[in-house]
């Protein structure tokens, strides 16, 4: 969505701009006046390949994509197998300059969440032993384990030793594959002519693994719909309306929700989760919220709302919940709720502590704890006068305008070859 806003918005500022990204063959279509292209990736599922082994497939279609539209500059907005440092060197071979744009942790976290073994957030520095263990304890091994099965393979070998042959193989092969991984991060990130962090935390994350401070933007995401819906009014005696908009994913924390639920059954609340799903085949996290709403009347699964319906449904809420459990870099849901005036419930972490002013626009709550999140919905049930006050505060999110105004910056420096910041928004 955010990529869609922007390369509209450049377009209507004089920029023209097409978007391209990895898919199953090459191709191109038109989708609200703006030009896709897709090119080929490998489809095959391979275990580099998910730890970002760069796919050459995807870097000689991209070549085809540079060939047809030869482009002034690459703006990179991932990095992946299909979107590496081969994708970079082909814009620099067509002379175009290259633009990054750090979204997830998944950039340089070898874990994927920034959340050092799932329990805090982490500095982001990378320590291949450290990240190793780190990684390895998401795949199940133990914490006490995991750092010495970091150090050498025959520890390693000894933690899996209930797998299959074929999983064992694979297994045996993540640390390698880590390692090189932070090689091709560093790589990738030395070859871009200039990178914007959409948060604090992510510049800092950025400048502690050697990226020069001048090398770096700092332009928070912004919004392409900036005017505000009519407000639903919450009655006095009407449930507390709380929902839920985003991917059913662990690291979203949508569970947390039916979890606080069951603390405190007797509380007049009605929770609505608008799910996006992208589970290809079972979903067991939604096949247990799906359970907990037949357990429990107050939870709602409903289905995700087109985006640009997003903000006017929202604003029928008394707040809007970001339960996250990993290091959020926006999260665009936190300025979809204030564009509809409506406060924010949301975990304590990463990007949301840098958009919601706790206790004015929003409230904070400790992630990862249900009974941290049941205390504060009894609170704000118990205070309706908190989110009246909290809606009273609100201020306008920042537009999509502001990040145009930004990337024209960093678009000229880099075309001129001029490496200097441009200033944080």
């Amino acid at each position: 969505m955010y990529v869609r806003g922007l390369a509209q918005l450049l377009v209507s500022r004089g920029y023209p701009s097409a978007v391209a990204a990895p898919g199953v063959e090459q191709s191109e279509y038109v989708i609200d006046n703006l030009t896709v292209h897709r090119f080929a990736s490998d489809r095959r599922r391979r275990l580099d390949l998910a730890y970002g082994v760069p796919d050459e497939i995807a870097a000689e279609g991209f070549r085809a994509v540079l060939r047809n539209t030869r482009p002034r500059i690459v703006h990179l907005h991932a990095r992946t197998s299909a979107i590496s440092e081969r994708l970079i060197d082909a814009a620099h071979d067509a002379g175009a300059a290259v633009v990054f744009t750090y979204h997830t942790p998944t950039v340089s976290c070898a874990r994927g969440t920034m959340m050092l073994f799932g329990q805090q957030p982490c500095d982001g520095f990378i320590e291949p032993k450290r990240c190793t263990a780190c990684a390895l304890a998401a795949h199940g091994v133990p914490k006490s384990l995991a750092g010495l099965a970091a150090l050498g393979p025959n520890i390693l070998a000894a933690a899996s030793g209930t797998l299959g042959d074929l999983e064992r193989l694979s297994f045996l092969r993540i640390p390698a594959l880590i390692v090189s991984g932070h090689r091709r991060f560093y790589n990738f990130i030395g070859k871009v002519d200039h990178v914007v962090a959409v948060c604090e935390w992510v510049r800092q994350v950025l400048e502690r693994n050697g990226v020069p401070p001048e090398r770096i933007t700092l332009s928070r995401q912004g919004l392409s719909q900036s005017h505000p819906p009519q407000r639903a009014v919450r009655g006095e005696r009407e449930p507390l309306r709380i929902a839920y908009f985003g991917r059913i994913d662990r690291a979203k924390g949508p569970d947390l929700l039916a979890r606080a639920l069951k603390l405190i059954p007797a509380a007049p609340v009605k929770i609505d989760i608008f799910a996006v799903r992208q589970a290809a085949g079972p979903d067991q996290l939604y096949d247990w919220l799906a359970a907990q709403a037949q357990l429990d009347s107050r939870l709602t699964l409903r289905t995700a709302v087109a985006p640009d319906q997003v903000i006017s449904v929202m604003a029928d809420y008394d707040l809007i919940a970001v339960p996250s459990r990993w290091l959020e870099t926006g999260p665009l849901v936190v300025l979809e709720a204030f564009a509809a005036g409506v406060p924010v419930l949301g975990a304590d972490l990463g990007g949301i502590v840098e958009l919601v002013h706790n206790g004015m626009d929003g409230i904070l709550v400790p992630a990862d704890n249900a009974a941290a999140w049941a205390a504060a919905i009894v609170r704000l049930i118990d205070n309706p006068h908190l989110v009246r006050d909290m809606r009273a505060k609100i201020k306008t999110p920042r537009s999509m305008d502001a990040v145009v105004d930004d990337m024209a910056m960093v678009y000229s420096a880099v075309v001129a070859g001029n490496a200097t910041p441009i200033g944080a928004a």
